[in-house]
């Protein structure tokens, strides 16, 4: 019977492990990124497990155990082993009569001896913890117990035995010190063979005491040790139960040491232990010493196996989507790109396929959290919310599909697909090889995410064939089926010289303010992104603010005359095409009672002689194709354009009489034809006549009216540069003959920036007055 010292020690010892217990428990829940850390209390328990412990519990306090026991907690990575664990020991706190437990993590031991010496050590210090002279006893039989199955006492015997040769090395260094001392400081060498000779001693004296620690325990009768440790084992008031965790994360070969020292220990009275491991990892490890039946091997190991209940897909669904709603709900707007059917569509069709358990749902959630701030500025979320949560999933469960996506952009977005009628069969083989690189479980999964990210390859997989009439539907939502922002899904940023989502959102913001759409506008000018701009206009004219008008359309006006002569790879979309289609199309929003007086106060405000002739122009019924007149619908009404004429022609004098100025024009052309169409043959011409009236005018004016273009023959891996001039537009503003007699009267060289300009005309001019032959290499 224990003394009323032992108990109180005890009670100290129980007290104190439990403190540590609960300390760990009332730490927050890591939910962070990454996180994988189990739960630790009942009240962090979402997969209602919570009584399935308290069961467990129960059954291991009220053991009586002659002999000990091993059970197991059986269960897949990710499906709450450890949880279910941390659950089971907080149950086996709050129980006056639960049984003592602690923690073994053989993980982080290292190789096969280093965790058997320490299986025995930790369980012989937790028997040892009350420090009661009984308890203390219990520890140094197991540890006595351990150094006979482990060998542990043989290094320390070693050294014992080696304590001959130290004594006599030192002895001989002491002798040879007081020789060596001779003749010299005495007292000096006294001392230190002294000081040698004590250390001789001493060391002799230890090598006894490291012989007696060290006494090879093997020596002991096993049986001898066992009895006395399980006589002690019995004076335990309730069982010690021993979780051991992670046992599946070990190298094969130490899961089988580990299992080996288990089951040496397996009938020791009052020790349980609880083994944590995946089965088939474990069955797999035990074969090569099972003659392959690794599972009949531990079954002759583990009396009893609690098996980690089946969690509901439904709960891990529900609790992905709670995390989920916490990441993403402020960006689920129309505005990027949210639909309730869609959504609900690509979460039940290819996102909940891949989330079997808690862990693939805390994967996809970290990879979420890790990349929404890529793409989010404040509300405004830079792509569209429901293809970018499509394509974490792909990126957390299928990696190389994910990868392979951002090559074959050509392929997913068909941009080629007008050319590429006649090659359909390729097509398809191409969209199925980009299958086989997915999982076989997931490859149907994956074959309707890309039907849905991507609608253009759909009818590569059998689903419906779409037409480019949906371009800009997909623009507006910001999809990645989009060629605009397909790379933003993959480079997790905005592309150089384009303009981010949360830019374009402030413009159109500040369209119901003057002074802040001016500082918006001249702040994209200085950061180089008015192309982009004009390009986002263009694609974002049914989302234009018709009601601010007043302020917006004038702006409009004054982008697009800025970016007069831009150039691109493609003639017939550059950025001043997208500006003033962009200002057209805004016109139709505008209420049609305000519309003509805005168009005209815009343009009479801006000076924009470009934008306003195009609008002049397209709305002009005069200046409409005979078989166009019939499905002619102007924005703006007669009287208006009639009115903008009148307005350009005046902007137009005015603009004139600063002939340096309107020399430097890039479209001076254009203007030069218009304001003959709107006035007469006269103004423009005798314009003309005092422009090219000097040498260097008519040199300048002549680079004007020359066409720059490139040309290629087939074969031809680069374009060349091509220059010509058009016999019109020379007869009516100059004159062939006195552009002639003005090319001849000229040194071109006198002017270089104008010298290819001149010397192209006057081979034009010659051929047009038959003084050449045509040389079509030459033109």
């Amino acid at each position: 019977m224990k003394g009323p010292v032992a108990r109180l020690s005890e009670w100290h010892a129980k007290k104190a492990a439990r403190k540590s217990a609960e300390i760990t428990r009332a730490q927050p829940l890591d939910n962070g990124i990454g996180a994988e850390a189990p739960i630790h209390t009942a009240q962090q328990d979402r997969l209602r497990r919570t009584g399935f412990a308290e069961r467990i519990a129960t059954v291991l306090s009220e053991l009586s155990l002659r002999e000990g026991r091993i059970f197991a907690i059986r269960g897949g990575w990710g499906f709450g082993k450890s949880s279910l664990k941390n659950l089971i020991t907080e149950r086996l706190d709050a129980r006056n009569d639960g049984a003592e437990w602690f923690d073994f993590n053989p993980w982080q031991w290292g190789d096969g001896d280093a965790i058997a010496r320490a299986l025995f050590g930790q369980i012989a210090d937790r028997l040892g913890g009350e420090h009661s002279k009984a308890a203390l006893a219990r520890a140094d039989a197991l540890r006595r117990y351990g150094a006979i199955l482990t060998g542990a006492s043989a290094p320390l015997k070693k050294a014992g035995n080696s304590s001959y040769l130290i004594t006599t090395v030192l002895t001989n260094a002491s002798v040879i010190a007081i020789a060596a001392a001779i003749g010299f400081d005495l007292p000096t060498a006294a001392k230190v063979a002294t000081v040698l000779a004590v250390l001789s001693i001493g060391a002799s004296l230890g090598g006894r005491v490291m012989t007696h620690l060290g006494k090879d325990r093997s020596a002991e009768p096993l049986e001898k040790v066992r009895t006395s440790l399980e006589a002690r084992l019995r004076e335990l008031g309730r069982p010690l139960v021993v979780f051991v965790d992670d046992i599946d994360r070990l190298e094969p070969e130490y899961i089988r040491v580990l299992l080996r020292q288990v089951k040496a220990n397996a009938n020791l009275p009052n020790i349980v232990f609880v083994l944590l491991f995946q089965p088939s990892i474990v069955e797999s490890a035990l074969d090569p010493v099972a003659d392959g039946d690794g599972r009949a091997f531990l079954e002759k190991i583990v009396q009893a196996n609690f098996d980690l209940p089946a969690v509901p897909v439904s709960i891990v669904h529900e609790t992905f989507g709670k995390d989920l709603s916490a990441l993403a709900v402020p960006y689920a707007t129309a505005a990027n790109g949210f639909s309730a059917t869609r959504w609900g569509n690509a979460f039940v069709g290819y996102i909940q396929p891949f989330l079997r358990n808690i862990r693939d749902a805390r994967r996809l959630i970290s990879s979420i959290a890790v990349h929404i701030p890529l793409h989010a500025a404040g509300k405004v979320f830079e792509v569209n919310i429901i293809d970018f949560l499509i394509l974490e999933t792909l990126r957390v469960f299928e990696p190389d599909l994910h990868s392979a996506l951002f090559r074959n952009r050509i392929l997913l977005l068909q941009e080629q697909r007008n050319i590429a009628n006649d090659r359909d069969t390729a097509i398809k083989e191409q969209a199925a090889e980009l299958l086989e690189v997915t999982s076989v479980q997931h490859r149907d999964v994956a074959k309707d995410a890309l039907k849905d990210l991507f609608p253009m390859i759909e009818w590569a997989f059998g689903g419906t064939y779409y037409t480019n009439n949906y371009h800009n539907q997909w623009l507006a939502e910001k999809r990645v089926c989009s060629p605009r922002y397909f790379p933003r899904y993959f480079e997790l940023q905005t592309a150089a010289g384009e303009i981010s989502e949360r830019d374009f959102v402030a413009f159109v913001e500040a369209t119901s303010d003057k002074a802040l759409l001016a500082a918006l506008v001249a702040e994209i000018k200085t950061r180089d992104l008015m192309n982009s701009l004009a390009a986002r206009l263009d694609e974002s004219r049914d989302i234009l603010p018709g009601e601010n008008a007043a302020v917006l359309l004038p702006a409009m006006f004054e982008i697009a005359q800025s970016l007069v002569g831009e150039c691109s790879g493609d003639p017939f979309n550059t950025p001043w095409v997208f500006a003033w289609r962009a200002t057209s199309w805004y016109l139709k929003r505008i209420p049609r009672d305000v519309r003509g007086n805005l168009a005209a106060e815009a343009l009479r405000s801006t000076g924009a002689l470009s934008v306003g002739a195009i609008l002049i122009n397209l709305n002009d019924p005069t200046s409409q194709e005979d078989n166009k007149r019939e499905t002619f619908d102007p924005a703006l009404e007669l009287v208006t354009v009639d009115a903008m004429k009148t307005e350009w022609l005046r902007l137009i004098r005015e603009r004139s009489a600063d002939i340096s100025r309107m020399i430097t024009d890039p479209d001076l052309m254009s203007q030069l034809y218009n304001w003959r169409a709107y006035a007469s043959e006269d103004e423009p011409r005798k314009w003309v006549a005092e422009a090219t009236s000097t040498d260097e005018g008519f040199a300048a004016f002549s680079s004007r009216m020359m066409n720059r273009g490139i040309r290629s023959s087939a074969g031809d891996r680069v374009s060349t540069p091509y220059h010509s001039f058009q016999r019109e537009t020379v007869e009516s503003f100059i004159g062939i003959d006195k552009a002639k007699a003005k090319c001849d009267a000229i040194d071109p060289t006198i002017f270089p920036e104008h010298e290819d300009a001149l010397r192209t005309l006057l081979r034009y001019l010659e051929v047009w007055l038959g003084l050449r032959d045509y040389d079509r290499f030459d033109f």
